[in-house]
């Protein structure tokens, strides 16, 4: 696959998440449906990304403090996702995104570490 190639499958990526979202938020703004989390509902438990959904409901409605209340693990590294996946896209663009650096892999794990303890600090009996 050649960078025009690349970039058309990765607008066309992008477009199709954007605009399910788009048709989820019309969803849960216009009905009472829902995506249940399979996880909470085996369990009992909430998942680390539970209220993700109610989380961007809430950013898009700029009401930072219910977005916190939602998922504020989430919220707080959402400024950090943002930006590296662009830079991973413009790596698939450029065509050298097949393989992640050690620092890359690194912070994922420590994401991925601190997912889990959120999950469980959630959990805890308050």
């Amino acid at each position: 696959m050649d960078r025009t190639q690349r970039k058309k499958y990765l607008f066309r990526v992008w477009a199709e998440v954007l605009i399910a979202g788009f048709a989820y938020f019309l969803v849960i703004t216009f009905t009472s449906l829902r995506i249940p989390c399979i996880f909470h509902l085996l369990t009992g438990y909430l998942c680390p990304g539970c209220g993700v959904t109610r989380m961007a409901y809430a950013l898009i409605h700029l009401d930072f403090k219910e977005a916190f209340a939602c998922n504020p693990y989430v919220l707080c590294i959402l400024p950090f996702l943002i930006p590296y996946g662009v830079y991973r896209s413009r790596k698939f663009i450029n065509g050298t995104g097949d393989h992640y650096s050690p620092l890359e892999i690194a912070i994922l794990v420590i994401l991925l570490i601190g997912a889990l303890l959120f999950g469980v600090i959630r959990n805890l009996p308050s």
